[in-house]
Order: structure tokens, then C-alpha cells, then sequence
């Protein structure tokens, strides 16, 4: 698929408020986003001391929920948060699975690999190559990309997959790097993506990272406003780039941490709590545990963010227009699956906006 810098890649793992999200998406912003799927493994039930659900079930819905939420519009699809040795019922690979669910249902899924997955992973994704012809994404950290045999690395792993690089998007992941000092790693990734000819020959190339805070415990009520420091790094690497060079797309993991929430959920109390995206940071509001002390205070803190002079208009986006009807009262205060959609919708619908405005479009 053709991607440029007017497209955003979000980092989504597939739960209900991400599916949510990119349903409610409207076609304006929706045609400008690739989201790159992380599929999770299912949930550990502490009580039982045994997952809730085997890994068939987990996936079975996918395909389905998929074709719902999303329809038959671009995406990347990642298994790297399953265990390598997870297989289905009649052995086949998790992957493989997937994509022949989603195919199915005329998906088009680019599946992603890495530099270390192991030979099951590649023998999956060369199939899916021949069968779908899409191409692959190949996701790599910065450590992997600064490593003096990067570019032999990755054309080998490339080659053995059967695969042209011109048909490769690559991913390059900052994670939860540490962004500061900024104007340092602004440097570092420039110059990198400057010292090889193999920028130039894959298809796209995506630069995602995130600073969303790693747990909303480090939030105290009743909020604060936290720096979207990927997209300012973006924006510094976007301005140091020599004229000719083709600008990165810009992905990020929207409104969440890199790793997925853990611990037995019977001791954990999260917190109402309403993550708002604005020019450059994130204005999140917060209040007490919702286990004791309930939803309703939820229309408080979307009042904190329509009254913080910062809150979009009107019909901005699905997600803030919910918020400020939770705040008026017109919405239900809903739970926290439903705080997750509306974050990451209105996330979504903004950064799409802000390439637009950064690129002028």
C-alpha cells in the first residue's frame, strides 16, 4: 500500500475501545489511517490461575470484529505480544490464522515482522506474501537500526522472506524511548536515516514512539497537562531533513503505553480519568478510583476539560463531542472501555489534522 506523510500510523491493540475508535472515525480522517493492530493475548483470571480464554477463542472474533470496525481498509497486523510457541488448536500459526480469517472478508492486512522472530513467525508471513502480494512491514527499534550491520541485517532477513525491498514499509519504533535531550535524539535519528541507501529503497518509512505517561498512577488529581514528545520530535526531524528527502510517516500508540496493563484487577482501583489530546500534549484530567466512588463523577472531569479553554468545538470529533455530552449530560458516563474509545478516536481524528496542518494540505 501506498502510505505517505499525510497518514498516521496508531498503534492499537485490538481491544473494544480501540475497535470502537476507528469505527467511529469519519471518512475524512478514516482514508488517512493505517492502523498497525498489536492482537494481545487473552487475560490471566488471578482467581482461577488460568487464562480466561484458550488462544482459539481469543482469536476467533477477529476477522469478524475486523470487518465491522474497519472493513476492508489497509492495516498492519503484529503477533509479536503472543508467545512465539503459541499455535491453534490444529497447529497451525497464530498469524496464518488471522490473515486467512481477514482475507476471507477481503481485509488487507500487511503482516509485520522483525529482525529476531523466529522460523514459524517467517514462515508465516512468506506465505501470506505469495497468497496476498501486499508486501510486508518489518519493525525495528533504534538500537536495531544504530547496530553498524543494520542495513546487511535487514536486507538478509528481506531476501530469505522472498520479498523486493521496494515492497517493504519499515517501521522504526522508538517505544517509550527516553526523549530527552530532545534535540540530541532529533540528531541521532536523522543522521541515521540519512546514512544508508536503504531508507530510500523500502517502501515507506515509519517512525512511531510514544510518551504517554507508562501509568496513569504517575497522574495526580486533578490532572495535568503531559508533552506529546513524539510529536515534537517528529516535528524537529521533519525541519532537519535535506530538501529531497522523503519525510517518515508518523505513528504513535495514541493514548496508551507501549506494554499492556498487568496485575489481578480484583486489587487494582483505576481512576476516573479523561485523556483529552491538544496541540503538542495531552490534557488529562483525573479523579478518584471508580470501584468506590463511581462513573458519575466522570461528568466533572469532562467538565474540567470543556471549561480548560481547551476543548474543540463542536462536532470536532466523535470523542470530544462526548465528552462534552457527558458534561452536559446528554451521555451516559459510561465505563471505562468506553473512555478508551473516546480518547483514541479523538486522538486519532487530531493527529490526522495536525500532518494535514504540518504539511499543508
Amino acid at each position: 500500500m501506498a502510505i505517505t506523510a499525510l497518514d498516521y500510523v496508531p498503534v492499537l491493540k485490538w481491544r473494544q475501545g480501540e475497535y470502537q475508535a476507528l469505527m467511529r472515525l469519519d471518512e475524512a480522517h478514516r482514508r488517512h489511517v493505517i492502523p498497525l493492530i498489536e492482537v494481545t493475548p487473552p487475560e490471566w483470571d488471578f482467581e482461577e490461575g488460568r487464562a480466561k480464554k484458550t488462544l482459539a477463542q481469543q482469536l476467533e472474533p477477529f476477522a469478524r470484529r475486523l470487518k465491522a470496525k474497519w472493513g476492508a481498509q489497509p492495516a498492519f497486523l503484529d503477533t509479536h505480544l503472543l508467545k512465539p510457541t503459541d499455535r491453534m488448536p490444529d497447529g497451525g500459526h497464530p498469524l496464518t490464522y488471522l490473515l486467512d480469517g481477514a482475507r476471507s472478508d477481503g481485509a488487507q492486512l500487511t503482516p509485520v515482522t522483525g529482525l529476531e522472530r523466529d522460523l514459524a513467525h517467517y514462515n508465516a508471513v512468506a506465505a501470506a506474501i505469495l497468497i496476498d502480494g501486499l508486501g510486508i512491514a518489518v519493525r525495528c527499534s533504534l538500537d536495531e537500526i544504530a547496530d553498524p550491520d543494520f542495513s546487511t541485517t535487514f536486507r538478509s532477513v528481506v531476501d530469505q522472506l522472498g520479498v523486493d525491498t521496494g515492497d517493504v514499509d519499515l517501521i522504526i519504533d522508538l517505544a517509550a524511548k527516553n526523549f530527552e535531550p530532545l534535540n540530541d535524539l532529533v540528531d541521532l535519528v536523522s543522521a541515521l536515516l540519512q546514512s544508508d541507501s536503504v531508507y530510500d529503497e523500502v517502501r515507506s518509512l515509519i517512525l512511531i514512539g510514544t510518551s504517554f505517561p507508562g501509568s496513569m498512577g504517575d497522574i495526580k488529581p486533578p490532572g495535568q497537562i503531559v508533552t506529546r514528545m513524539e510529536w515534537k520530535l517528529y516535528k524537529q526531524l521533519i525541519a532537519s531533513l535535506p530538501d529531497g528527502f522523503e519525510p517518515p510517516t508518523f505513528g504513535d500508540y495514541a493514548i496508551s503505553s507501549v506494554d499492556i496493563p498487568g496485575g489481578d484487577m480484583r486489587l487494582l482501583k483505576p481512576a476516573a480519568s479523561v485523556r483529552y489530546t491538544i496541540d503538542d500534549a495531552w490534557l488529562i484530567t483525573k479523579g478518584s478510583n471508580v470501584r468506590d466512588n463511581g462513573f458519575e463523577q466522570f461528568r466533572d472531569r469532562c467538565g474540567d476539560v470543556v471549561n480548560s479553554g481547551r476543548a474543540f468545538p463542536p462536532g470536532y470529533s466523535a470523542g470530544s463531542d462526548y465528552v462534552r455530552g457527558c458534561h452536559g449530560r446528554t451521555e451516559k458516563t459510561g465505563n471505562l472501555t468506553t473512555w478508551r474509545w473516546v480518547g483514541t478516536n479523538h486522538h486519532i481524528t487530531k493527529v490526522v489534522d495536525d500532518l494535514a496542518s504540518l504539511f499543508g494540505s
